[in-house]
């Protein structure tokens, strides 16, 4: 499975090595509930271990890893309470951020929502999955960034990996990929118009439409398999 890691060089290691074990675990290469070996992936990645553990440490704050009784370190399943949560506090920051940007945007910074729609419209056609996911969260922490509230946009990025690794396992259930735009350009045309009310009720349908189309095709086997992982503590 992890034949084809990249070797990397001695001077971009502590820069490297991080961000390649966080990509595996967001794609899935590195699987929910997958012990992770140390010892292997220093091979695969043809560096000593003391920079694999550094980035264990920095993946274990971001909720990408967790140590187990007598199971080590393994990848943090992605359960149904976990996803539930994150959809939670992800919506009352963005409504937070959809009222406080809805006043303070102008027409050019809309104008660019709209840039970033037909952005994913191009990366769908394009079968693009990693670029749409990226894409996809940039429309959506723009409007954090619109907010001017410097806790709310730091705790929404805070969750941005937990997010991806949703939004790739959601964008795997559509048939076409171009269905992942779905109504970011009524959300627009609402921004557009100042209609706060009409707004909010489209992002949060939005929002809800995304976790349930999550959880409706949620594997049933991973998600017993998690459930019965042991936690700290257990």
């Amino acid at each position: 499975m992890l034949d084809q890691l990249p070797h990397i060089k001695p001077t971009t290691l502590k820069a490297n090595v991080t961000e390649i074990l966080r990509q595996l675990i967001i794609e899935g290469t590195l699987a929910p509930g997958t012990e992770f070996n140390q010892a292997q992936i220093a091979e695969q990645l043809g560096v000593s271990r003391g920079p694999i553990r550094e980035a264990l440490g920095q993946l274990e704050q971001e909720g990408l890893l967790q140590s187990v009784p007598y199971k080590g370190v393994i990848v943090t399943p992605l359960t149904r309470k976990y996803v539930e949560e994150l959809y939670s506090v992800r919506t009352a920051l963005e409504l937070l951020a959809l009222d406080r940007s809805i006043t303070r945007m102008t027409d050019a910074e809309i104008d660019h929502l709209d840039a970033i729609v037909e952005q994913m419209r191009v990366a769908a056609r394009n079968g693009g999955l990693s670029q749409l996911v990226e894409i996809d969260l940039h429309f959506h922490e723009y409007l954090l960034e619109k907010a001017d509230h410097e806790l709310a946009l730091k705790l929404w990025r805070n969750l941005e990996v937990g997010m991806k690794r949703c939004l790739r396992t959601r964008h795997k259930i559509y048939t076409f990929l171009d269905e992942v735009v779905g109504s970011h350009p009524t959300l627009i045309t609402a921004l557009k118009a100042r209609d706060r009310v009409l707004a909010r009720q489209i992002l949060s349908d939005h929002i809800a439409e995304s976790l349930h189309n999550l959880l409706a095709n949620w594997p049933l086997e991973e998600t017993l398999e998690s459930s019965m992982l042991p936690t700290k503590g257990q």
